[in-house]
Parts: C-alpha cells; sequence; structure tokens
C-alpha cells in the first residue's frame, strides 16, 4: 500500500470525485473548501510522523479482529456508495437502473477474483485520469476557453437559461431521475410540455393564496406556469421546457453564485474532521511505513490535478449545460458530458464513452486497491481476507442488491469515512504501546459516532449540535483521541 497509484486509487473513488464538482457548483467559491479538503487531507495524514507504534506486547486476535472488521464494513459501505453511483449514471443517461448496477458490480468482483488482474490498480488509475483530461481538453478546445475565462463567463452571465440544445428542450426528461431535492419554483411565466402525457401537480400562487393544482395532460399538450408556481415534489411524467428561459432552482445569476454566503465554520471544519479521520483510516492504519519524498511529492501531484479537473469539470459544465441546476445537483449529472451542441456525432458519444470508461476505470482501481489494503491490515490472517473470493462475492452482492434503492452516494462515503476514521484513525495517527487501548479508543469513538449520526433521521438543526450531527466525527474523534490518550498514560 505504499504506492503511490493505490493511495490514489483508494481515496479517489468515483463519488468522491464527483462530490468535488458538484460542491462547488452548488455552493460556489464556497465549494472550494471540499476541494481542498479532499486535496490535502491524503498529503497531511501521510506525512503526520513514522506511524511506527510504540514498543509493546504482540497484538492479540481479538485486538486485530477489530479493525479488520470496521475496515471491512468501511469497504462495503464504500462499495454500496459507488455502485449506486453507477445505477444513478444509468437512469440519467435513459438506461435501466439496475444494469448500471449489475455491470459495474460484475466487472469489480471479477477483477478482484482473477489473480492475473489483481495488479492492475496502477494501469486502471492512470486510464482513468487520462480518460477524464482527455475529455476535459476536447471541452475547453471546443469552447476556446481555459478554466480561469470559464470562470469569468460563469461569474458574469445574467442569468441561468435553459440551452436551445438542451435535451430538457428537445425532448425532456422524466422528473422522476431529478433527485437532487430542490425545489422546482418558476422565476417567470414559462410553457411546459409533455410529450407523452401524464399526471402534473402544481403548486400555483392566485394573489396571495397558494392553491394545489393537478393537470391530466394527454401525449403533446402543454401547460402554462407563471413566476412564483412550483412543480409539486412526486410529478414523473417527462416534460419539456422552453429554450432560454431560466432553470428553476439555479441562482438568479453567475454573480449571486460567485457571491454565495459562506457555510458556518463548524462545518467546514467537521467536513474538514471527517476527511482527515477518514484518510487517517484508510491510508495509515495498521501501516508502518512511510512514503518517500518522491512519492510525497507524486501522490501531491496527482491529488492536485484531481483537484483542478474538478474544479475546471465543474464550471465547463455550467457554461454549457445550465439546466445542472434543475432540482438540484446530483453526482450523476456530472458524467453526462455536458456538449450536446459542441461535438457532432460520433465524436460526441466517444467522449461520453470515455467520460464513463474514466468514472468504470476509477471504480475499478479503488475496488483493487481497497482489497489490498484490507489484505495488509489482516495481518494474523496473513492477508488472506483480502483473497477470498467467496467474502468478495458477497460485498459485492451484498452492496448491488442495496444499490437498487437510490441513496446519496457522498452522503454514504461520508458516513463510511468518518466511521471508519472514528474507530481507526485516532490510533492510527498516534499508535499506542498496547492493540487493546486502540481497539477500545476505537469501539468508544464508533458508539458516539452512531448515536449522532442516528440522530440525523431527527434533522441536524444548527449551531454546534447541528453541526455535530451533521458530521458526527467531529466530535466522535476527539472523543475516541482522548479515550486514547488516556490508555497511553496508564501504565501497563
Amino acid at each position: 500500500m505504499t504506492s503511490v497509484a493505490r493511495i490514489l486509487a483508494v481515496w479517489l473513488t468515483p463519488a468522491m470525485m464527483l462530490a468535488v464538482p458538484a460542491a462547488l457548483a452548488a455552493r460556489g467559491p464556497d465549494g472550494l473548501w471540499l476541494g481542498l479538503v479532499v486535496t490535502l487531507a491524503p498529503l497531511i495524514v501521510l506525512g503526520w510522523g513514522t506511524g511506527r507504534p510504540a514498543p509493546g506486547d504482540d497484538p492479540r486476535p481479538g485486538e486485530t479482529l477489530f479493525p479488520v472488521v470496521t475496515l471491512l464494513v468501511t469497504v462495503g459501505v464504500l462499495l454500496w456508495a459507488n455502485i449506486a453511483l453507477a445505477g444513478d449514471v444509468a437512469a440519467w443517461l435513459g438506461a435501466r437502473r439496475w444494469q448500471g448496477i449489475v455491470i459495474t458490480a460484475a466487472a469489480g468482483w471479477l477483477l478482484t477474483a482473477w489473480r492475473p488482474l489483481r495488479r492492475t490498480a496502477p494501469l486502471l488509475v492512470a486510464l482513468a485520469f487520462v480518460a477524464a483530461v482527455v475529455v476535459l481538453l476536447q471541452l475547453a478546445w471546443a469552447l476556446a476557453l481555459g478554466p480561469i475565462a470559464a470562470w469569468d463567463r460563469v461569474a458574469t452571465q445574467p442569468a441561468f437559461r435553459f440551452p436551445p440544445s438542451s435535451p430538457w428542450v428537445i425532448s425532456g426528461r422524466d422528473l422522476g431521475v431529478v433527485r437532487g431535492g430542490a425545489r422546482l419554483v418558476f422565476d417567470e411565466v414559462h410553457r411546459l410540455t409533455a410529450p407523452a402525457g401524464g399526471v402534473l401537480r402544481a403548486r400555483t400562487l392566485d394573489g396571495v393564496r397558494l392553491a394545489e393544482i393537478e393537470w391530466t395532460l394527454a401525449p403533446g399538450q402543454t401547460v402554462t406556469l407563471r413566476a412564483g408556481d412550483e412543480i409539486a415534489r412526486g410529478s414523473t411524467l417527462r416534460l419539456r421546457f422552453e429554450a432560454d428561459k431560466r432553470v428553476p432552482g439555479a441562482p438568479a445569476s453567475g454573480m449571486v453564485w460567485a457571491d454565495g454566503r459562506p457555510r458556518r465554520w463548524l462545518e467546514r471544519v467537521g467536513l474538514a474532521v471527517t476527511l482527515l479521520a477518514g484518510a487517517a483510516a484508510l491510508l495509515r492504519a495498521g501501516l508502518t511505513v512511510r512514503l518517500s519524498g518522491d512519492g510525497v511529492g507524486f501522490a501531491a501531484g496527482g491529488l492536485l490535478l484531481a483537484f483542478v479537473w474538478a474544479q475546471a469539470w465543474a464550471v465547463y459544465a455550467m457554461i454549457q449545460a445550465p439546466d445542472l441546476f434543475l432540482g438540484g445537483i446530483t453526482l450523476e449529472r456530472l458524467l453526462e458530458l455536458p456538449a450536446h451542441a459542441l461535438f457532432a456525432e460520433p465524436w460526441r458519444r466517444t467522449l461520453q464513452a470515455l467520460l464513463l470508461a474514466a468514472g468504470l476505470a476509477a471504480f475499478l482501481a479503488s475496488s483493487l486497491a481497497l482489497r489490498e489494503r484490507l489484505g495488509a491490515l489482516d495481518s494474523t490472517g496473513g492477508g488472506e481476507i483480502g483473497h477470498d473470493p467467496g467474502l468478495w462475492a458477497g460485498l459485492f452482492g451484498g452492496a448491488a442488491l442495496a444499490s437498487l434503492w437510490p441513496v446519496d452516494p457522498w452522503a454514504l462515503s461520508l458516513l463510511a469515512l468518518g466511521g471508519a476514521g472514528c474507530a481507526l484513525g485516532p490510533a492510527a495517527l498516534w499508535p499506542p504501546r498496547q492493540g487493546r487501548t486502540a481497539a477500545t479508543a476505537g469501539v468508544v469513538g464508533l458508539i458516539v459516532f452512531g448515536g449522532l449520526a442516528a440522530a440525523q433521521l431527527r434533522g441536524s438543526g444548527g449551531g454546534l449540535l447541528g453541526a455535530a450531527i451533521a458530521y458526527p466525527a467531529l466530535v466522535a474523534a476527539p472523543v475516541g483521541a482522548f479515550v486514547l490518550w488516556l490508555g497511553r498514560r496508564v501504565r501497563p
């Protein structure tokens, strides 16, 4: 696990990579915080101390079982998040959700089960980077804009409007695939067409009264909504919007987007603690070898390239496909090539295939690297857990079944990173003399994390308590570190 490519593969999963441009598009400059933390967290963790535990007794089987089981569950949840993302992408691009899930899960399992392909993670990481960069460069060349000029264009746009080439304008799309959760409120008069007919539910303003209206539309029939009207949640018919009309849910202008109000600092700290602790668990737990100076440099270069790609991809997408804002920004939309009018067929489809191939290669590389990472932690079992085909078939099969129900891949990834970070992170950065001290601290941190995570079902609220519920690692990781500190002070 000292390979730079494997470190990048473990950390830069597809859900992680797409969450960065999604945050920038959704929150403007405030979204840069996520990109900076994603870039810097692995470097901070890899450069922290030596990672070599103080001399002590050999660990007992029960003391090594806890980190192995914790990381096994973490790997399963990360697989779930990324396979669910594959299903979302398939549904967004017009295929069946189960098709994206089956293809991705089957490819991941075959790659981890077939011994000759188990060492292809570095090659897959390189393929993912090359494919993603090629598509980005083609987009920049077609627009004749560099990333900074593209940012300036987005920030100076008077409004985000449907382009004539948008699929929402040409053929329409099913509202059922819009999962962002944002309200579809119109800022101006807009005529909607139902190409296949269906039932449209909306809330309309009649003076100061809010009325619930339901239309049963025949194929090709249109309905006009006024400023302030809102499409009700749960509408699933296919709708076609008018070109050059404001995108419902988009910022009022590029200036408003660029001057977005920063998030509360506690939420920023909570996100940073979650990712730092998660990076410690994924990249340092159980390992005692540090990267060389050249290795850290190469890792930093790869992370910086990923950061630049993510930011550039977000601004190019907002220029070419401002309908990205419709109903709220979700990760799967960022794997659709935002260039319906820039490239002729079949070149557009080729670039789209390259982009999807980059996402699949990144998932396969992360699956292989996570398998190796789990095997490296299983010291008493000789790493056999990383090579058990039955276990990995169960992991991929369970993740695929769970992915049939849509979830938020990024929220699921944060949950996995936060839980693993609270259980393994403090001991990974500050190894104790005895394994039972690390296990005790990890169990306490995990219990606190689980309690706060369960409270999310009732809403997070505001203030310190709200930030702790939204990011449980903000409290759970320091609690685990405190228990570890107490255990280190007690003489054996």
